[in-house]
């Protein structure tokens, strides 16, 4: 869905990300390498997002991001997929600069996940700049080398060759359902340039 915020909302979240908030690097060995934004230490995905030092939180920015845990986005949420979802982990910016890439995943860590949303938020990204999303059914799914210090199992998948990639367009969200039939992931990126995004996670509602 295109043109998700009003325009001069998107662009204050773009600031936001882009020269208020600190982020974190993540690696996974050769896998998937990215910058997450960094929350209070010991948190991943919950707690306040931390600010670079003299950077204050803008509240339209703050407003935009809270729209993914508002009860009609839920609403509308489960409408779209035809899943009843609940929110599960607050939304979450990323930064991929050139070179870094995601590797195909399905976030079924926690077998109550059901839904995937991606905010993108870098403008005039073209086909050549990489970072496009990769989303297929997959067909195999290999042990990879893992470091000692990482913190989850490291797989190799293949997704079947009607694979999607998508192009990241500026103030577009992605809704991916989840399971474990399905993986995505995120080519390198290979502009100059860095890619914006923030994704929240949905699980299925209790009855």
């Amino acid at each position: 869905m295109e043109n998700f915020f009003r325009p001069d909302v998107a662009d204050a979240l773009l600031r936001f990300l882009a020269s208020a908030v600190e982020y974190e690097r993540v690696e996974y060995g050769d896998l998937t390498c990215l910058w997450r934004a960094r929350r209070p230490l010991g948190e991943e995905y919950f707690g306040p997002l931390v600010m670079r030092q003299g950077q204050e939180p803008d509240p339209l920015a703050l407003d935009a991001l809270a729209v993914f845990e508002s009860e009609w986005f839920l609403r509308w949420l489960s409408r779209l997929t035809c899943v009843d979802v609940c929110f599960l982990r607050p939304p979450t910016p990323y930064r991929l600069d050139p070179g870094d890439r995601i590797c195909l995943h399905d976030d079924m860590s926690d077998p109550t996940h059901a839904v995937s949303v991606a905010l993108n938020l870098t403008p005039g990204w073209r086909a050549g700049d990489g970072g496009e999303t990769r989303v297929g059914r997959v067909t195999g799914k290999f042990p990879a080398p893992t470091p000692a210090d990482c913190p989850i199992d490291l797989h190799r998948w293949e997704v079947a060759s009607d694979s999607q990639l998508l192009v990241p367009v500026f103030n577009s969200i992605l809704v991916l359902r989840l399971g474990y039939e399905f993986a995505h992931g995120v080519e390198p990126v290979a502009g100059d340039r860095s890619r914006y995004s923030v994704t929240t996670i949905y699980g299925h509602a209790l009855a």
